[in-house]
């Protein structure tokens, strides 16, 4: 049967926590001198090892042969705590079930804290399907009923908008926006399109496009 990905990372913490109870209870039964001359010991002797087998291996080890003999050290160190453990009968069973569940519940702790932080640090809110609707119907009422002096009044109202400070959702509807704007001020009178490009595209550009009106009208 298949984990999922939570269970697979309870698992593995729950792992861990036994076996640092194991490395303690070896540290106690060992001594500190004893179990850090162990762990030397299998480190310098796995180091060399997993790099050959790194070196011939046909599929790739992401693992660095320093953290593969460092891993193999602490399960050596591990399996006699744990071992020992068992003996001590209901006791020792009592403290690989708390040490395991509290490994387990210490990362869920944290599990959960990064996904809290995780949507607190997402700046816009997801767009609803509603509103996505509501632009699409803007939009399409732009294509195109209205005027061209109607026109150069949303242009004005969307310079606004931006210059206002508009967020990321309304900033992509107001450059949709803006795009079928440009097209019709281009369609419907070309001439004045290209004075008002060429001015640099002031913000009101019914001073350009509007038949009645040009650069020189009062």
């Amino acid at each position: 049967m298949k984990l999922s990905p939570r269970a697979r990372r309870a698992a593995v913490a729950a792992g861990a926590g036994i076996g640092t109870a194991g490395a303690l209870v070896a540290v106690l039964m060992l001594g500190a001198a004893a179990a850090l001359a162990l762990i030397g010991i299998v480190f310098v002797l796995v180091w060399p090892l997993a790099a050959v087998i790194k070196h011939l291996a046909d599929e790739p080890i992401n693992h660095a042969s320093a953290s593969i003999a460092a891993y193999a050290a602490g399960v050596v160190l591990c399996l006699p705590g744990v071992a020992r453990l068992f003996t001590w009968g209901a006791a020792g069973l009592a403290v690989i079930v708390v040490a395991g569940a509290a490994f387990a519940a210490l990362d869920l702790l944290l599990s959960a804290g990064t996904t809290r932080a995780g949507d607190r640090r997402t700046d816009e809110p997801v767009v609803s399907a509603e509103q996505a609707l509501e632009d699409e119907k803007l939009i399409a009422r732009l294509q195109c009923p209205l005027s061209i002096e109607e026109l150069c009044g949303v242009w004005r109202e969307t310079t606004q908008t931006l210059a206002s400070g508009a967020g990321v959702r309304d900033r992509q509807a107001v450059a949709e926006v803006r795009r079928i704007c440009l097209d019709e001020f281009e369609r419907r009178n070309p001439e004045g399109f290209l004075q008002w490009i060429e001015a640099g595209a002031p913000s009101n550009p019914g001073v350009y496009l509007l038949p009645d009106r040009g650069p020189g009208a009062p």
